[in-house]
C-alpha cells in the first residue's frame, strides 16, 4: 500500500479529489485534528487536516454532504460539503443517544431531514429484557429545535434506515420492512412486504442489516454473524420488489460494489471506479482493518487501510462518497 508524498501545507487543508468509489475516512490525532482518506481503487491513503472537520465525528453522509458533530463543543454541529466547501449549522443533539444517523437529502432540498434513531432496552424483573424503547429524534431546517418521539416495542428494535424515493424506510430486528412518517403526523407502519428471512428470529445467528439505494433500486445487505462474537462470516443480498411486495435474493450483484460499515454505507459501479464488481467492502467499529467480501467465492480478504492510525479502540471510520462535479 503506497503512501502519498508529503503534500504542501495548502494541499493538506484541501480534501482529496472526488472519485467514483467512496473514500473511507478516519478522523484521528490528539485532538482529532487529522483526517485520513483511504481509496479502495487507488489502494493508498491521503492525510489531510481540513479546518471544518477538525475535532468532529462523521455521523452520516449523503451525496457528498457530511453530518459533523463536534466532540468537544455541543454548539458546533454542521452539514459540510468538502468539495464545494458549503456548510450549514444545525442545533446540537448533545443529550440524544443514537445508533443510526440518517441524512435524507442535501440541505438545499425542502425535504432535508437529519434523523437519529436510538434503541434502549426495557429491563424488567430479574433483569430480563422486556422490550425496547426506540427514540426518533429529527431536525428539519425549518425547525429551530429537534423533535423527539418514543415508541415501545415488545420484541424488536430498529436495525437499519434509509431514504428511498423520498420516504424513510426501516428494517427492524425481526426483518420487518417499515415506513416511518415524520410529518404531518408521526407514525410507523408495515408496508406489507414479506419479511426478510422468515423465521430469522428463531435462527442462532445474528444480523448486521444495511439498506442501500442503488441506481433507483433498494437493496438489503445482511451480514450474517455469530451472535456471541459479532464477526461477519457471510452476506446475503436482497432486492426490493415493491410491485410484488417481496424481497428477492440476489446471488450476483454484477458490476455493483457495496460499501458498508458502522453508521455509513455507499455503492458504485466497479467498472467506473476501476475495482472488481460483485464485491462488498465492510468495516467494524473499533477495528482498523478493512474487509473485502467476494460475493461469488464467499471469501473474505483483510487489509489495513490506515497504518498511520494508532488507537484501535477509537476507530470510527465512515464511508463518504464525495460528489463528482
Amino acid at each position: 500500500m503506497e503512501k502519498e508524498q508529503q503534500p504542501r501545507k495548502a494541499l493538506r487543508l484541501q480534501p482529496p479529489p472526488p472519485r467514483r468509489d467512496p473514500w473511507l475516512v478516519q478522523i484521528h490525532g490528539k485532538k482529532e485534528e487529522i483526517q485520513t482518506f483511504f481509496s479502495v481503487s487507488e489502494g493508498r491513503y491521503h492525510v489531510k487536516s481540513i479546518p471544518e472537520m477538525r475535532g468532529k465525528r462523521i455521523c452520516a453522509t449523503y451525496q457528498g454532504w457530511l453530518v459533523l458533530k463536534n466532540l468537544y463543543s455541543s454548539a458546533d454541529c454542521i452539514l459540510f460539503n468538502p468539495i464545494s466547501l458549503q456548510k450549514f449549522e444545525f442545533p446540537s443533539w448533545e443529550t440524544t443517544p443514537y445508533h443510526i444517523c440518517l441524512l435524507t437529502s442535501p440541505p438545499e432540498q425542502p425535504n432535508c431531514t437529519i434523523l437519529l434513531v436510538g434503541n434502549k432496552r426495557i429491563i424488567g424483573k430479574y433483569y430480563t429484557i422486556e422490550g425496547f424503547k426506540v427514540s426518533f429524534t429529527f431536525w428539519h431546517p425549518k425547525n429551530d429545535n429537534w423533535i423527539r418521539k418514543e415508541i415501545n416495542f415488545r420484541e424488536k428494535k430498529i436495525n437499519a434506515a434509509t431514504c428511498f424515493n423520498g420516504k424513510i424506510y426501516m428494517l427492524d430486528s425481526l426483518q420487518n420492512f417499515l415506513l416511518l412518517e415524520l410529518e404531518p403526523e408521526f407514525g410507523i407502519r408495515d408496508v406489507g412486504v414479506r419479511r426478510l428471512r422468515e423465521g430469522a428470529d428463531k435462527e442462532q445467528i445474528g444480523f448486521k442489516s444495511t439498506l442501500i439505494e442503488s441506481d433507483g433500486e433498494l437493496f438489503a445487505v445482511l451480514g450474517l454473524c455469530h451472535p456471541d462474537f459479532d464477526q461477519i462470516f457471510d452476506f446475503e443480498i436482497y432486492r426490493l420488489n415493491l410491485d410484488e411486495k417481496v424481497w428477492e435474493m440476489v446471488e450476483n450483484t454484477g458490476d455493483r460494489v457495496f460499501f458498508v460499515g458502522f453508521g455509513s454505507c455507499a455503492w458504485c459501479w466497479g467498472s467506473e471506479a476501476g475495482i472488481k464488481g460483485n464485491t462488498i467492502y465492510f468495516a467494524y467499529e473499533n477495528d482498523r482493518c478493512l474487509y473485502e467480501f467476494d460475493v461469488e467465492e464467499k471469501s473474505i480478504t483483510v487489509t489495513l487501510p490506515f497504518p498511520n492510525v494508532k488507537n484501535n479502540w477509537d476507530y470510527t471510520a465512515r464511508w463518504a462518497l464525495l460528489a463528482l462535479v
